[in-house]
């Protein structure tokens, strides 16, 4: 029998845990418990298997199957939890925006969005502490070679990353190059070189094809995802995660695009003087070449 979780993170490391071993519907109940933890404790069984899109009696399985005797023994550990206002899927989110609008108008929309950023940027930095970011910030500057890898909506993310990047450190480029595919690019990665993945729920199939090439050649994999139960997180050595709940149709990148502001500026902190000459160097090259325009000038007074 597997020890009985005492507090909510317990629980939430058990699901974690246990997810790949757990049949598909008590995989999806708990990892809608994962990513939606303050939604336990604010919701009767009943209802919250309804937002889950699961029987009620599959909560009170799930709860057996970490080590609890029935759901509300799981549930009294997630009392302090607030809910977040996280919702399903896409096209269930694009329905409630257009009710959020046609009852409260675009006020009560925006405010809903920013309800949710703000609690996903708090969550964020509960998940990775800054052991984690150190840890991870080690293996980029590590590494011989970084890769970058994003694709549909995290495409913007991976090259903004590498864009930023590449300002303090040589080694680190986006991927797919032009005119290739991803596996093009990984094909050249091996011992003591560095893969950033990045997918979000839908997963990106090539992408996790991606990390699984790279593992296969001998090199590291940094993922980059939305949750602990995320198929990448099985993959990658190291992951760093950001919830990306929102009220909008799709996920929210804002908490992500901290979490790798975050990164960068770990790296560059940990990187010491060659990265701030290269910095400098960058920004002084643009400026005599004309690519910034001078700083304005303040209006005289008096």
């Amino acid at each position: 029998m597997p020890i009985t979780p005492t507090t909510a993170e317990d629980v939430l490391q058990a699901l974690t845990e246990a997810h790949p071993e757990l049949s598909p519907q008590l995989r999806l109940a708990a990892r809608f418990i994962i990513d939606q933890p303050r939604e336990v404790g604010v919701n009767s069984m009943r209802a919250l298997a309804a937002r889950a899109e699961v029987h009620p009696n599959t909560l009170v399985r799930l709860a057996q199957a970490i080590g609890f005797e029935g759901y509300e023994e799981l549930r009294e550990r997630f009392r302090d939890f607030v809910v977040t206002g996280a919702l399903g899927g896409f096209a269930e989110r694009a329905r409630f925006l257009q009710r959020l609008e046609a009852e409260g108008g675009t006020s009560e929309l925006i405010a809903g969005l920013a309800a949710a950023t703000m609690t996903n940027l708090e969550d964020l930095w509960t998940r990775n502490d800054p052991g984690a970011m150190d840890a991870a910030a080690d293996r980029l500057l590590g590494a011989g070679q970084v890769m970058v890898l994003g694709l549909g909506a995290a495409d913007s993310l991976a090259n903004q990353f590498a864009y930023v990047a590449r300002m303090a450190f040589g080694h680190v480029r986006a991927i797919p190059s032009r005119a290739s595919v991803e596996t093009d690019d990984i094909q050249w990665l091996g011992p003591g070189d560095l893969l950033i993945a990045m997918t979000f729920q839908p997963y990106r199939s090539e992408t996790l094809a991606g990390a699984q090439q790279a593992l296969d050649q001998g090199a590291e994999v940094l993922g980059i995802t939305d949750s602990p139960a995320s198929p990448l997180t099985r993959l990658a050595t190291q992951t760093l995660s950001g919830p990306t709940h929102t009220p909008q149709f799709f996920v929210s990148n804002v908490a992500i695009t901290a979490l790798l502001e975050g990164l960068t500026a770990t790296c560059v902190a940990r990187a010491g003087e060659t990265a701030r000459a290269r910095i400098e160097e960058f920004h002084a090259r643009r400026q005599t070449r004309g690519i910034y325009e001078d700083p304005p000038r303040l209006p005289r007074t008096g």
